[in-house]
């Protein structure tokens, strides 16, 4: 009887394990959200400053990695839309890290407003067929714009007040 029961037991493990094992990695997942919205040259994240950065996952085996994101400010287009899944601002070689749970990619994009106040910033995946696949969202109060300084051929955006 105990045989017959560990036999069951693992055939069902064994069946959940060729299953998990071939199953596809979901690629529509957005994990994180971030809004730079400051002069600072790397916010604690270390992202660029004035910019958008978004964690999705991502299959290293798949060409894409990940369908491609678009950003908006307040319903706008961000420059550079679509950004290629794991590519972004400054521009990278797409990639997809490994974080010990699953895989993901950080897609980064320019962020420069031009109004003070609050902004919705949204990121989004579609499917082929053009409806969503994934969509995640960050309010953002900007209280100082961005701009543009110059040092030799280097360019820096910082807070303007």
């Amino acid at each position: 009887m105990k045989k017959k029961r560990i036999g069951l037991a693992l055939g069902a493990f064994a069946a959940v394990a060729v299953n998990l094992a071939g199953s596809p990695l979901a690629v529509a997942d957005f994990h994180d959200m971030l809004v730079n919205a400051t002069g600072h040259g790397h916010s604690e994240s270390g992202m660029y400053a004035w910019s958008v950065a978004v964690d999705v996952t991502c299959d290293p085996a798949a060409s894409p990695i990940a369908p491609p994101v678009y950003f908006t400010d307040n319903g706008q287009p961000l420059a550079g839309n679509p950004v290629a899944a794991g590519t972004g601002n400054p521009p990278l070689v797409p990639a997809c890290v490994f974080n010990g749970v699953v895989y993901l990619s950080q897609t980064q994009t320019a962020f420069k407003p031009t109004t003070l106040g609050v902004h919705h910033v949204v990121a989004t995946q579609y499917k082929p067929d053009g409806s969503v696949l994934s969509t995640m969202s960050q309010d953002v109060d900007v209280t100082a714009l961005p701009c543009v300084y110059s040092v030799g051929s280097a360019q820096y955006p910082f807070g303007c007040q």
